[in-house]
């Protein structure tokens, strides 16, 4: 996954999210949301300009749809473990990670896909896996041909990401490769899609990142059809003022699918939600 420092950014950002997070007075008692996303679900109307981050716009999603997980208290960023059923725990430059945290329940892809696909010691959480499988599935079905460029990524794994593209490409370095701890790699929940289209697209063969990934066939029947399978593309054009990331066509984290179908067909990304139902921020950045 490839992200920005904008940790000198964060004191600011903190300042407006710690002015507007805080938890909120007399919150309806959270119901399950219902099991046809599409049946009883009015679609909000996305805002058509990018919001500041802040959680005050006209526009709430309601908090009773997806009820958060709760925890006793917010702990420092570099404290934060994720319960094992929390799927959505908010991770960006701003918020991250203990680096000791590891999901529970990783699996081998190698048990879910076959090795074109992706190398079989690629690991993510079991349910992102089962539901991975059946999406590369139906996209061969149709003729494409994924890749898995990188899954779970732990800290230590995230650190000589890191390095790397500070030694080749300082200059942009910060804007393309997330800080240690602030990667949702960390989840075992997100992975990068490559397509076999990219080299004619960037004239490179090593160069698989590029947002031209979204004109290749790959791209597009993601952005049409991840959601049905339970992943959400969580740095959307727009998305930096909240997550501190730049446009990744190929980086889609699972979700679920109520709640990828909810994202899908409401026009809110994933951070930008969270953060507009959240009653607090989710950790204390450091």
């Amino acid at each position: 996954m490839k992200s920005s420092r904008v940790l000198r950014k964060v004191p600011f950002l903190a300042i407006l999210l710690l002015a507007a997070c805080q938890p909120q007075a007399a919150l309806p008692s959270p119901t399950p949301y219902p099991a046809s996303p599409t049946s009883s679900l009015a679609p909000i109307a996305p805002s058509t300009s990018t919001p500041a981050p802040t959680p005050t716009a006209t526009l709430q999603p309601s908090p009773t749809l997806f009820p958060l997980a709760v925890t006793e208290a917010v702990v420092p960023c570099n404290q934060r473990r994720p319960a094992a059923d929390d799927l959505w725990p908010v991770v960006s430059a701003g918020f991250g990670l203990d680096p000791h945290y590891v999901p529970p329940d990783l699996v081998r892809l190698g048990a879910y896909l076959p090795g074109a696909v992706s190398l079989p010691d690629n690991q993510l959480r079991q349910a992102a896996a089962a539901a991975l499988g059946q999406l590369v599935k139906a996209m061969r079905l149709e003729s494409l041909h994924p890749t898995i460029l990188s899954a779970y990524r732990s800290y230590a794994d995230q650190v000589v990401a890191h390095d790397r593209w500070l030694a080749s490409d300082p200059a942009t370095a910060d804007q393309v490769s997330a800080l240690p701890g602030h990667s949702e790699h960390q989840l075992g929940t997100v992975v990068d899609f490559g397509s076999p289209e990219m080299p004619a697209l960037t004239g490179s063969a090593t160069d698989p990142f590029s947002p031209l990934f979204d004109q290749t066939g790959e791209g597009r029947w993601l952005a049409a059809h991840a959601f049905e399978y339970g992943f959400t593309l969580t740095n959307p054009p727009g998305a930096e003022p909240w997550t501190g990331l730049t446009y990744e066509p190929w980086h889609y984290r699972y979700v679920g699918v109520d709640l990828a179908t909810y994202l899908h067909e409401s026009g809110y990304f994933l951070t930008e939600y969270l953060f507009k139902v959240g009653p607090a921020l989710p950790c204390i950045p450091g």
